[in-house]
């Protein structure tokens, strides 16, 4: 049949933007929503009353392949807001001594940089679907701080990044603009 559209949001047609950057060659992200709850008991009853909810938190993990401005520059690599670019992020590579969204003087990067960590400030975290006229936003986490750096690199394999990080909060199809908020006790009561 033509005309099918694809129904599922798969790493094909997916972006993430760090700090509102797309990032070129996002290997893969993960997240993870706690609820810990506490048992409330009496005395006389064996069995709790209740599961009571205590705090959210929010952790996960991305990896980014790493590349340098002499292969973006052989492999054509050109700012997505650039008239008519069409793949990775900035020319300049992604590495921690050029520019770009996890390199030291970036929100993200200064989590990095021991001379910046006072001063660093958190970060969102997008998972966007490319589309033919803009882009839709599936999963928004927000005010990000990275907590851990890794990498792994073999003979026949290629330099990947990976970092973990917590946030505050995470929800469902949001953008920026219209995220709900961090607590119900920061906003009025519903009515």
């Amino acid at each position: 049949m033509a005309g099918i559209h694809a129904g599922f949001v798969t790493g094909a047609r997916a972006k993430i933007k760090i700090g509102g950057q797309t990032m070129g060659y996002a290997a893969d992200v993960a997240y993870n929503i706690t609820v810990a709850t506490i048992p409330i008991e009496t005395m006389g009853k064996y069995e709790v009353h209740s599961n009571e909810p205590v705090s959210y938190t929010v952790d996960g993990s991305f990896s980014i392949v790493r590349y340098t401005k002499g292969s973006a520059d052989v492999s054509n690599i050109v700012n997505q807001t650039e008239t008519g670019a069409t793949n990775g992020t900035g020319a300049a590579g992604n590495n921690t001594s050029a520019t770009g969204g996890l390199t030291s003087g970036t929100a993200a990067g200064n989590h990095l940089d021991p001379s910046r960590i006072l001063m660093s400030s958190s970060f969102d975290l997008e998972i966007a679907e490319k589309g033919a006229a803009a882009d839709t936003s599936v999963f928004l986490i927000q005010d990000c701080r990275i907590t851990r750096r890794g990498a792994s690199l073999n003979k026949r394999g290629v330099l990947v990044d990976n970092y973990s990080y917590v946030a505050i909060i995470a929800g469902d199809n949001e953008t920026p603009a219209n995220f709900p908020g961090v607590s119900g006790m920061d906003k009025a009561p519903i009515a």
